[in-house]
């Protein structure tokens, strides 16, 4: 009997050892735990944070690419704008090209209707100073001075049919007609000096109508 009393008195004691150690061991539990829950609380504030900066960046990068688009549809409008400016000043140029083309040949037809014209009412008279288009020897005249070539130019030895440039025929280069007895110019021609040789070129086209060769010596 005293046997059985004392292992009862030993099993109790034992209990009342080890419950303590299990509730401290509950509390270091619960502890535990809430210092968990406490950490896991700022790390859900820095995800939610980092989640909301990463929406705002997407947003941000989106109204970016819509407005990079826009910038470019807008070039790409002036682009096309250009080009077609570009292109009606190309179509107004070569119309305004075809313009002054045409006119220019009707100005070259009239010249060369008004030549035919000229050459047609003009007719040398018959003189035993020439033969043909080559002046006397013995009716040769002295050169009044030293005739200068146009600058740039050299001497030519002009027949009918062919065309002067301008600088031959400028006015230091006319010739009084009256004072050798020359044909008398058509109008809108004049005789001018080309070295030895007098020339009768219509001003306007520079085109020869006649030739004397070697009047002056």
């Amino acid at each position: 009997m005293k046997r059985v009393l004392m292992v009862s008195m030993a099993v109790l004691l034992a209990g009342a050892t080890v419950m303590p150690a299990a509730a401290q061991d509950v509390r270091a539990r619960v502890v535990a735990g809430a210092s968990a829950q406490d950490n896991k609380g700022p790390m859900r504030v820095d995800r939610r944070e980092d989640r909301r900066g990463n929406r705002e960046n997407r947003r941000d990068d989106r109204r970016d690419w819509r407005a990079d688009r826009r910038d470019d549809r807008h070039d790409r409008r002036e682009d096309r704008r250009d080009w077609r400016a570009d292109r009606r000043d190309d179509r107004h140029d070569r119309r305004q090209d075809r313009r002054d083309w045409r006119h220019d040949r009707r100005d070259d037809r009239r010249d060369w209707r008004q030549d035919r014209r000229d050459h047609n009412r003009y007719a040398r008279h018959d003189d035993r100073r020439w033969r043909g288009y080559q002046w006397r020897p013995e009716y040769r005249y002295r050169a009044p001075a030293r005739y200068v070539y146009p600058s740039g130019h050299r001497h030519v030895r002009w027949t009918v049919g062919h065309r002067m440039p301008p600088a031959y025929y400028g006015r230091p280069y006319y010739v009084d007609y009256s004072a050798y007895r020359l044909p008398p110019p058509p109008y809108g021609h004049r005789w001018v000096r080309s070295d030895r040789d007098v020339v009768l070129v219509a001003l306007a086209t520079g085109l020869v109508l006649d030739v004397l060769y070697d009047l002056y010596y």
